[in-house]
């Protein structure tokens, strides 16, 4: 079978992106399953570290990957890949050090991150040696993204280790398009094709071995107790296992960051601070309670009386596993007459709910030691905002209740965000609405829209001695100074000015609950590693990933330097032989921070921009794929849509889309938030439509900045091609990192002002078009010497198609397959 280098070229860096989006979402599972939630968002920028570094490595060594040899080794490049990600993979399946030791952690993301490298090799020469191609090049890479995102969504159904292997098979089979265009054309290099055939037929052997005979454990994950574990699933969300059951409870965990019993049908509840709800109205309902979890809240609410329960879970893999293998064991308790579930986001029934509830419960399934360590910090909890609390409080009766349930050491936090909520809803003595008490290190606080009369906490607190529960706040037991002054005074940070924690209400636009570092201790605790890595696990894996990728940035962006002292980075054969010269004076220097602020403004506006489309999209489980889609989709439009732009007016289109940007950043400070507040009202269809006016704009302005980067940037120098893509692509894994701790600390607002001035640094470097450039290929091609060719020297059978403009390597002769 024989195609065209075109059409073998498309296909395979469309492949390789497919490959590269399900192995990262693939990891991202496993690490958070075995090393802790924080891991997660690490994992997500490897992408981004391994494209970077293999974009410099083509920029030192541009011998490793061109023409004649070009589509041989891309092949080869890819079927490593594929090799390096079963590596990978049956490295996380040994039984290595404690899941903490920073050695193993090393080790593990060091070869996790090869596979990227390979590929982000391969396409960083794509973008070298087709140029000229880059607005399809881009559109069919980010489409290949998007149908990676896709499969994530099927294949993690089956298990992250296993759609990790279904990654390892993509990366094979874009080592066979390659393969397939290496003999597309008379005199280049035919590809290995045994080499492409083992990593295509090893990948496929060890999935179907695997599914057939089940080989691939995962002896790491982070569970109490993996020999009494029964039952193991994943969802697009987690990894769900549950114990076997002991005393009629069978404990469910997700990715072990969350616990939630499971109560044989026989079992009584036994009773939690949350069922305060029912000593002032006991059967009188309608209740709601927020996070269905394993039925211990809904079986208390049944216990008390309550004959119409609405039980919100956002989790599709919970609800499968309590209608699924454990339906009989809790009695069918989600099909209950009684119980009305609903598969969701429960603030968004909350406010879209046709009734007004007597009981709203939001109870806590975080363990111990997730709350402990810090490893929920970089989670939204979008629950527990004063906007969010404000929209459960509106939705009851006059004389309903609310109760949040959170670890002790939260407590204080939870009283000034309740306070703040009902001093914004119009209570004048907030601590008149208030009781709380605590068991088991949990503490539940209560709130009503209206006071409690004294009745009111007399009853309470029989309930609370009945059942040997700690009083940890009442009207007139404040219990300690702090919470006093919580109540009473608008700004926490006046009640508690000296607190280790930070007791500032989190609001929508920096909705980390589980964050509580103040400000002022942050410089301190960022420069205590010991500290970090036992309380502060997000802050630390954070802190690691911007450390590593700004120094790779730093010692990526000090390479043309380096060149123009050196004369050369690359010696072979003799003295005209070199890697890439650098660039003329001033241009290079433009292009390169032009590309990094592209990068490091995509990042930003990624990650601010995405998270609220995710809460647009009323799709449970499914909101991140199609989110990803549209956005993918969306910047590939953008960037194809560059093609009818000219060369010479490339320059400026550049600039008025960076500056567009600027403006589109500035408007999603102000209107992002509210918006996305004011869309959680909507049904189903005007939220997704919103949606798609959020990501697209955004996805086809920020995606032709990077295809017309690439036009201005190959008129001028190609060889800085690579560079300037490895620089894009580092600036943005540091931007991912320092955007997380910007949003943690300040805000969505703060993040996407930092966005608009990473646009306004890329409209203010915009690389500039070189009156009379030299075609392709010229600016790099070093004088002729008799018997020895320059490195970056086209074969001599292909110059004059050089010196014409063409593009010999990729011909436009074939359509795209």
């Amino acid at each position: 079978m024989r195609v065209s280098q075109r059409s073998g070229l498309f296909s395979g860096v469309a492949a390789l992106a497919c490959a590269t989006v399900l192995l990262e979402i693939s990891l991202a599972r496993i690490h958070a399953a075995m090393f802790g939630e924080p891991h997660a968002f690490v994992t997500l920028s490897l992408s981004l570290v391994g494209a970077g570094v293999g974009g410099a490595l083509l920029y030192v060594a541009p011998s490793l990957v061109r023409p004649p040899a070009l589509f041989a080794r891309m092949a080869a490049l890819s079927s490593l890949s594929s090799g390096a990600t079963l590596a990978a993979i049956i490295l996380l399946a040994q039984r290595g050090p404690a899941p903490g030791s920073l050695p193993w952690l090393a080790l593990v993301y060091a070869a996790c991150t090869v596979p990227f490298t390979l590929a982000g090799l391969a396409l960083a020469a794509a973008i070298r040696h087709a140029a000229a191609e880059m607005p399809r090049l881009y559109l069919l890479d980010l489409v290949g993204g998007a149908l990676g995102g896709l499969a994530a969504a099927a294949a993690l159904r089956a298990g992250a280790p296993r759609a990790a292997l279904a990654a390892a098979i993509f990366f094979a089979v874009a080592g066979v398009f390659f393969y397939l265009a290496s003999s597309g054309r008379e005199g280049e290099q035919r590809a290995q094709g045994g080499l492409v055939a083992t990593f295509v037929l090893g990948s496929f052997v060890l999935l179907a071995g695997d599914v057939g005979a089940p080989w691939l454990k995962l002896p790491g994950l982070r569970r109490t107790s993996p020999d009494r574990t029964e039952h193991e699933a994943w969802s697009e969300r987690s990894l769900i296992t549950v114990d076997r059951p002991r005393a009629g409870t069978a404990m469910m965990r997700i990715d072990s960051v969350a616990a939630s019993p499971i109560l044989d049908a026989k079992t009584t509840p036994p009773p939690q601070p949350e069922d305060m709800a029912y000593a002032l109205h006991r059967d009188q309902g309608p209740a709601l309670v927020v996070g269905a979890g394993g039925g211990r809240d809904l079986r208390a609410a049944l216990k008390a009386g309550q004959k119409d329960v609405y039980a919100v879970e956002s989790d599709r893999g919970v609800v499968e596993v309590m209608r699924g293998r454990y339906a009989e064991f809790n009695g069918h308790l989600l099909d209950k007459p009684e119980v009305h579930l609903v598969t969701g986001d429960g603030r968004s029934f909350a406010r879209r709910a046709p009734l007004l509830f007597r009981n709203i419960v939001i109870p806590s399934a975080d363990t111990a030691e997730a709350s402990s360590t810090g490893a929920l910090a970089l989670s939204e909890r979008r629950l527990a905002t004063v906007e969010g609390i404000g929209d459960f409080l509106a939705r009851l009766l006059p004389e309903g209740t609310l109760v949040v349930s959170r670890a002790d050491g939260d407590f204080d936090r939870l009283l000034a965000l309740t306070a703040a909520a009902l001093r914004r809803a119009g209570a004048a003595a907030p601590k008149d609405h208030l009781f709380a008490c605590s068991a088991a290190q949990r503490t539940a606080l209560l709130a009503r829209r209206t006071p409690l009369a004294r009745a009111d906490i007399e009853a309470l607190r029989r309930h609370c001695r009945r059942h040997k529960f700690s009083e940890a706040f009442a009207p007139d037991r404040p219990q300690t100074p702090v919470r006093d002054r919580l109540v009473a005074v608008a700004d926490a940070r006046s009640a508690a000015p000296e607190a280790r924690t930070d007791l500032t209400p989190p609001t929508d636009d920096r909705p980390f609950f589980s964050y509580a570092v103040p400000a002022r201790r942050l410089p301190a605790l960022l420069g205590d590693w010991k500290a970090l890595r036992a309380e502060h696990a997000a802050v630390f894996a954070l802190s690691t990933l911007l450390a590593v990728a700004s120094g790779l940035f730093a010692l990526a962006a000090l390479l043309p330097a380096l060149a123009a002292r050196a004369g050369r980075l690359l010696r072979r054969g003799d003295a005209a032989a070199g890697a890439a010269p650098p660039p003329p004076r001033g241009s290079g220097r433009r292009a390169l921070a032009f590309f990094a602020a592209v990068g490091a403004g995509f990042a930003l506006v990624e990650f601010a921009v995405f998270r609220h489309a995710l809460l647009l999209l009323d799709l449970p489980s499914h909101e991140l794929p199609a989110a990803l889609v549209i956005l993918l989709v969306s910047a590939g439009l953008g960037g194809l849509l560059t093609a009818r732009v000219a060369p010479s007016a490339a320059a400026g289109t550049t600039a008025r889309v960076a500056e567009a940007l600027v403006v589109a950043a500035a408007l999603a400070a102000v209107g992002l938030v509210p918006l996305a507040r004011w869309s959680l009202g909507l049904g189903s269809f005007p939220r997704a439509f919103l949606a798609l006016a959020l990501l697209v704009p955004f996805g086809l302005l920020a995606g032709s900045l990077a295809p017309l980067g690439v036009k201005l940037v190959s008129a001028v120098s190609p060889a800085l091609l690579p560079l300037c893509w490895a620089l894009g692509a580092l600036a943005g894994a540091a931007a991912m990192a320092l955007g997380a701790l910007c949003a943690m600390n300040l805000g969505y607002s703060a993040l996407l002002l930092g966005a608009g001035l990473a646009y306004l640094l890329a409209a203010a470097t915009v690389p500039p078009t070189a009156a009379g450039a030299p075609a392709l290929g010229d600016a790099e091609r070093a004088p002729p010497r008799a018997g020895a060719a320059a490195a970056g020297d086209p074969p001599p059978g292909e110059a004059a198609g050089q010196a014409a403009g063409a593009q010999p390597e990729v011909p436009a002769a074939a359509p795209v397959a």
